[in-house]
């Protein structure tokens, strides 16, 4: 009797042959449609690597009703051009987007290159919210695509005196050199 782990290697065996000949090619029953697909080229499209990468950064905290720029980086980590890119900005309802269309198109990003998009945007309504941007462009006439989300703090406006302000500004040095 066989152990398990030869039972598993086994199995995997028997995947591995059937999945090859099914996949060494197809035609069908009239011959007039010829479609051939490698087991190689299978198992080369799984193991592919998507290139494109998003990074989405915005303030992690904004008052109501104030602008905030949503800044966004596609990144090509590949060795080919990405062609056709844009990046979609996904907002909830308490966030308006300002005088820009939700998508921008961005063209070429070349090889271990990057491009920069920005959007305005107002918070209308206190709470926390998820901004996400999604990217995609064409590798080789084949679809890629990436996504990044940031969370967003909208607070109500803070008193503006002296001492407030004073705090304000040590808290907000902290935060920036420390990511209290």
């Amino acid at each position: 009797m066989l152990n398990h782990s030869k039972k598993i290697s086994f199995f995997l065996l028997a995947v591995f042959v059937l999945t090859a000949i099914f996949f060494s090619g197809i035609i069908d029953k009239k011959e007039t449609y010829f479609a051939q697909a490698s087991f190689w080229d299978i198992i080369r499209a799984w193991v592919t690597i998507n290139p494109l990468s998003v990074d989405i950064s915005a303030p992690a905290q904004v008052e109501v009703d104030k602008l905030f720029k949503v800044e966004t980086k596609l990144i090509n980590n590949g060795e080919e051009k990405i062609e056709n890119v844009k990046g979609e900005i996904f907002l909830p309802p308490a966030l308006t987007l300002l005088k820009k269309d939700p998508i921008q198109e961005i063209g070429i990003i070349p090889p271990k290159k990057e491009k920069k998009i920005f959007w305005s945007v107002r918070g209308e309504k206190i709470g926390s919210y998820i901004i996400s941007v999604l990217a995609s462009g064409e590798l080789k006439r084949q679809l890629v695509s990436a996504e990044d989300s940031t969370m967003v703090k909208v607070i109500k406006p803070l008193p503006r005196g002296k001492t407030v302000k004073w705090f304000q500004n040590l808290f907000d040095f902290f935060q920036e050199r420390f990511g209290f």
